[in-house]
């Protein structure tokens, strides 16, 4: 969770409509982009219903209509998966995608085609189903790598599919792939940040955060530090001038940086930042931030074993579990990754504190089964994850005292 599907550019107003439906669908815009979901979903229901037309289930009346109803349901896309509802993010951006494909790739619609391609390669990673998500994502980027060469008024959009492109590889551990896009993503976003930093300092920051994830996982950890130490500047002025969006983003960019930083009091400053974060934004929004906050607590853990307060951290990782499988129970496909990696947290602490072994052997034994199923699946990524959680319930069983038979 400490890395996320890029969000949607900025798009660019519908032609050929009414003046009623392109301010409506200006708000839309203006709603999603400040973060303002749930008012969101009620603004693009209302927008796509003036570009449906006014018979039930109608269809647009030109192509003209028919591409911004594609960018409107991008929109909503976009809105659904920040509130984590993904099953209606896959229906819609299904629904965008339909209405391309049922269209020669041609002006106005080779545009809409690339946005609603990346909006359903965002809920297929959503869904946990990353193969899925990487054709499409490939697929986008060609797009706009085409729409780009021929108006660079669709760099940002390139930027951000190659940016997509990058999660969606590394979730398939296809690091070295994952890398290079990374690298391509973040030197597009730094030529259009230098011209213009307004705009693109969000993206800019995304591509970079990634970037360190992507060097952490081919060890190079210097430059890992680096790139998160600049993601992490790149959100702190973003959420200062714009809180309600970026708090959260800042978090999640805090939690890599503990993740990386080499001295513990630095990782546990990191961490603990992100999780005052995320208590805050729990509290006026319960439940919306649950995958991200239940990670940083593991990563708190983590953080307080290393400096040897093994109890602290086991009051952490068991509230940290509870709230991974409230989120594995709303979506346990794409969340089985990350509880197992949260039990296997909880399980560490206890063997080396020396606390509740049983728990923790139990934790272990849990971790090892999810892990197992996604090894299958995805061994490049899962296999050594597996290995240790293997090794960790072994070293548990030889400690932890017999299960009460009776």
């Amino acid at each position: 969770m400490s890395e996320e599907i890029p969000g949607a550019q900025p798009l660019p107003a519908p032609a050929g409509v009414s003046d009623t439906a392109r301010a409506a669908f200006d708000r839309s815009a203006r709603l999603v982009f400040a973060g303002r979901y749930e008012e969101a979903l009620t603004a693009t229901e209302e927008t796509a219903a003036l570009f449906r037309g006014p018979a039930p289930g109608g269809r647009p009346a030109n192509r003209e209509t028919a591409a911004a109803l594609a960018y409107v349901l991008v929109l909503r896309c976009e809105a659904l998966a920040k509130l984590g509802r993904w099953d209606e993010c896959l229906r819609t951006a299904s629904e965008a995608v339909d209405l391309g494909r049922g269209q020669a790739v041609t002006a106005p619609f080779t545009a809409p085609l690339g946005a609603t391609l990346l909006g359903l390669g965002t809920a297929l990673w959503g869904l946990g189903r990353p193969q899925e998500a990487v054709a499409v994502t490939r697929e986008s980027v060609d797009l706009h790598r085409q729409l780009a060469r021929a108006d660079h008024a669709y760099r940002p959009q390139l930027a951000n599919a190659l940016n997509q492109l990058g999660v969606v590889l590394s979730r398939l551990g296809r690091h070295a792939e994952a890398l290079d896009v990374s690298k391509e993503s973040v030197a597009l976003f730094r030529r259009l940040a230098a011209a213009d930093q307004a705009t693109h300092t969000h993206g800019l920051a995304q591509a970079v955060n990634n970037l360190a994830r992507r060097q952490s996982a081919r060890d190079q950890h210097r430059r890992a530090l680096r790139s998160i130490q600049e993601a992490v500047a790149l959100y702190r002025r973003l959420a200062a001038a714009n809180p309600a969006v970026h708090r959260r983003d800042l978090a999640m960019a805090l939690g890599n940086a503990a993740r990386m930083h080499s001295g513990r009091a630095d990782s546990l400053a990191a961490v603990a930042e992100a999780v005052a974060i995320l208590e805050e934004l729990d509290r006026s929004e319960p439940g919306v931030h649950g995958g991200l906050f239940a990670d940083s607590l593991s990563l708190h853990a983590a953080a307080l074993a290393d400096l040897g307060r093994f109890r602290e951290a086991a009051e952490v990782t068991t509230r940290a579990v509870a709230m991974m499988r409230e989120q594995a129970a709303i979506n346990p496909v794409a969340r089985r990754g990350d509880l197992a990696v949260a039990l296997s947290f909880h399980a560490r602490v206890r063997a080396e504190g020396g606390l509740d072994l049983a728990a923790g052997l139990a934790a272990a034994t849990e971790a090892v089964a999810l892990m197992r199923v996604l090894a299958a699946e995805i061994p490049a990524l899962y296999a050594p994850s597996l290995a240790e959680a293997v090794a960790l319930e072994s070293r548990l069983r030889a400690v932890a005292p017999p299960a009460d038979t009776a």
